[in-house]
């Protein structure tokens, strides 16, 4: 939902996935809980993530999420924005094909905002037709609008099958 300048509430559709098609996801504040679970999980446990006094004396003058931590939270940011995306398209996803040409341009910390824009750079059939490639180009910006992170990603997805209801049969009448 989204507030207009009177105050009301007016709820936010997706939009439908498609070439040109630019989505962007809610925010999300790291804590420093969020860093200790990331890093924990993706064993990025380096003296830049880990090591508040050592980075002190860094140019970065504090602690950073490492690299493969950040396309963890760009993807997981952008779960339900994708998926609503697809869903509105008439499509669902059937394999992430890969994470190509990542970029980390900024630093994050504790404490950073960060969103996800999502632009649609390819939506077309693949060879047979029997499903859709899609791909995407994820730009992580902070709470300063600072692009901290850029890459593109592919999906196979395949049209939403409708359910196919099956007739249902009166059981037959028992003579009187």
């Amino acid at each position: 939902m989204t507030a207009d300048l009177t105050g009301s509430l007016r709820p936010v559709l997706p939009v439908a996935f498609a070439k040109g098609a630019r989505l962007r996801t809610p925010g999300r504040t790291l804590t420093d809980g969020d860093f200790s679970a990331i890093i924990n999980a993706t064993w990025e446990n380096g003296p830049l993530h880990t090591d508040d006094q050592y980075m002190t004396a860094t140019s970065f003058g504090r602690r950073i999420l490492g690299g493969p931590c950040l396309v963890a939270i760009t993807a997981g940011l952008t779960s339900n924005t994708m998926y609503a995306s697809w869903a509105a398209a008439g499509v669902d996803c059937h394999a992430a094909l890969g994470i190509d040409e990542v970029r980390y341009l900024a630093p994050v910390h504790v404490g950073d905002t960060i969103t996800v824009e999502i632009e649609v750079t390819r939506f077309e059939p693949t060879t047979g037709g029997s499903a859709l490639f899609g791909e995407v180009q994820d730009v992580l910006r902070n709470q300063d609008g600072t692009a901290v992170l850029r890459m593109r990603r592919g999906y196979l997805l395949k049209p939403i099958e409708e359910p196919v209801e099956e007739p249902v049969e009166k059981p037959a009448e028992e003579p009187a």
